[in-house]
């Protein structure tokens, strides 16, 4: 009970018109001293300077029933108000002695302007919902720290609090759905997963943000973290789900066992006796093999075929550990990728052990990762993991990464390539290849500045590797809707040619031939499909074309001379030579003799062979 006697002592600690005020506060408690608790007021209130002060001794005031002295004394508490924190006393102050909410919720409002960060706009609201009565208001501050925050720790601090100060559970789900929207990370779903069971009890919710954080997962550690959230949900499906999870992404014995016990546990035996596989398969030591032998005698005793494989196992390991231990010391020797790739060929064709040569490729890829991405350095590795190890997830991760860092075309050929064309499982390399490409043509229509020669480059790997004319003949349709030139016209109908189709092939070269506009195109477009390879009598059906699109004798004539300077065929010159002689008189009369002279002039000159 406090009385002036057990109180008096605490003066001595005050240190402030608040403390004092404090202390007067308990001398109102009952029996209450009214005329104890006003000489403790009296004696500092003239002496307040700040509003924290100012706004308590008035407070008591009020309780003493100086309404006057309560109300001056709150005015000076406003007048020297600084600060946020001032604002939260002085909205105290006035919903205490004022019943002022309005004026309350103004000061809290200047308070709110100047709190910025997570805790205190925390420690705001909760003041806001202590002083108001109601949450409206501290909603207002705590819908303020959702714009600040964007860590799963975050939000489940802010859900916590709206629970505990806000009392509004609803608002708490409300806030952790957004994070849950926005968050993808597998540590801050299995967060918001946790808080959402904690601080709502709804296990429903929780278990899909748990479903979500197990599709996303993408190593072992996430995979434990699940195991504990399975068990506190206790429903054997997700449990199991989990588990086999793990089984996609463990890599070590003994994780594999742990897994099939637990497994097991859950009545799974098919389940459990895969990933009891994969234990055994993951074997790198003779250790590691006497695990899975006790393993199988003591949690699988009742597949009497796998405790004697393994038995079996064992015992070759056994046999066999001189080899294991001159293998590891050549191992510590290995300080190249390509003393480590030798080592692996050597141990697969002396012990047909994958699991120690994955460990050996491991290291290779660990120390390429020291260097900067060169797609030529990892390819070995690519191939020695699909020649030894035929691991398709491990593959899949090399090539993608290749893929996605592949700075040119070039480099992306290589690419692709390498996966169409080199691989030992060549279902899995090629579609490999045709995702890529695919990945391609789609950055390629989705961008506006793709140009002719980015289609007709990827239609040309998509026959060279794939060997699909469909596909690529697709790809140069979008190539010839923006072919503007006989340069790209003629390549697309190269490439069709290369593929198979000739008929569409010489219905490009002959598009392009009525694309050339002058002498010097049809030259270039002659010369060029000489240069492909294509037969004589296919160039000069194209050239004819082309030559049919000139009207004025000069480019006429300087067609003529490109049969006998580019395609040297002597007889043809002569007779277009000849076609055309009637257009050309006077001062073009003279030009055109010195032209057939100079190139068949022989047949149409024949001074000139006496002459010779």
């Amino acid at each position: 009970m406090a009385t002036r006697d057990t109180l008096s002592p605490k003066e001595s600690a005050c240190s402030s018109g608040a403390d004092y005020a404090a202390l007067a506060l308990e001398a109102l408690q009952e029996p209450a001293d009214a005329v104890y608790a006003k000489e403790l007021v009296d004696r500092v209130a003239d002496d307040c300077q700040f509003t924290k002060d100012l706004a308590a001794v008035a407070i008591v005031y009020k309780q003493l029933g100086d309404q006057a002295r309560a109300e001056e004394l709150l005015q000076t508490a406003e007048d020297y108000c600084m600060s946020g924190e001032e604002q939260v006393y002085l909205a105290e102050a006035k919903m205490k002695i004022l019943g002022d909410k309005a004026g309350a919720e103004a000061a809290l409002d200047k308070a709110l302007k100047e709190t910025n960060n997570l805790d205190p706009l925390i420690e705001l609201g909760r003041q806001a919902m202590k002083v108001l009565g109601e949450n409206s208001f501290a909603k207002k501050v705590y819908e303020k720290a959702e714009g600040k925050i964007a860590r799963a720790v975050e939000y489940t601090k802010l859900a916590a609090a709206a629970v505990e100060h806000l009392m509004d559970k609803d608002y708490a789900g409300a806030i952790l759905e957004k994070a849950a929207a926005k968050l993808t990370n597998v540590g801050d779903l299995l967060q918001l997963a946790g808080e959402t069971a904690k601080t709502l009890g709804e296990p429903a919710k929780a278990k899909a943000l748990y479903q979500r954080a197990l599709d996303g997962a993408t190593d072992f550690n996430a995979v434990k973290s699940l195991l504990d959230a399975a068990k506190s949900i206790g429903e054997t499906g997700f449990m199991q789900a989990v588990l086999k999870k793990g089984g996609e992404l463990a890599t070590a014995t003994e994780q594999f066992l742990d897994l099939a016990r637990g497994m097991k546990a859950t009545g799974d035996t098919a389940g459990a006796a895969t990933l009891m596989d994969q234990a055994e398969n993951a074997v790198a030591s003779l250790d590691e093999m006497q695990k899975v032998v006790d393993a199988a005698k003591a949690d699988f005793s009742d597949d009497a075929a796998r405790v004697q494989r393994v038995q079996a196992k064992f015992d070759k390991r056994a046999a066999n550990q001189a080899k294991y231990v001159e293998f590891g010391k050549q191992e510590d020797l290995a300080d190249t990728p390509k003393k480590l790739f030798a080592l692996t060929d050597q141990v697969m064709a002396d012990l047909e052990d994958p699991f120690y040569a994955a460990k050996l490729l491991g290291k290779v890829e660990s120390m390429l990762n020291e260097g900067a991405y060169q797609f030529q350095r990892y390819r070995p590795l690519i191939l020695a993991i699909d020649k030894h190890l035929n691991d398709t997830n491990w593959l899949s991760r090399l090539l993608d990464e290749a893929a996605a860092k592949s700075g040119d075309f070039t480099q992306f050929k290589e690419v692709i390539h390498t996966a169409a064309a080199e691989m030992k499982n060549r279902d899995f390399g090629r579609d490999k290849a045709k995702a890529y490409l695919q990945q391609r043509e789609a950055g390629l229509k989705a961008n506006p500045d793709s140009g002719v020669y980015d289609y007709t480059k990827l239609a040309q790997v998509i026959l060279s590797d794939l060997k699909d004319s469909a596909w690529a003949g697709n790809v140069l349709n979008i190539a010839k809707s923006a072919a503007r030139d006989h340069y790209a016209l003629a390549h697309i109908g190269a490439i069709m040619a290369h593929g198979g189709d000739m008929a569409g092939a010489e219905s490009m070269f002959m598009q392009a031939a009525q694309s050339c506009g002058n002498a010097d195109g049809c030259i270039q477009l002659a010369t060029r499909l000489k240069s492909y390879g294509f037969d004589n009598s296919l160039v000069r059906r194209v050239y004819e074309a082309c030559g049919k699109t000139l009207s004025s004798p000069v480019e006429r004539l300087h067609w003529v001379e490109g049969i006998a300077d580019e395609l040297k065929d002597g007889a043809w010159a002569s007779e277009a030579y000849a076609a055309i002689e009637s257009e050309f008189t006077g001062a073009d009369r003279a030009r055109f003799d010195v032209s057939r002279m100079n190139r068949v002039g022989n047949e149409f000159y024949p001074y000139r062979k006496h002459a010779a």
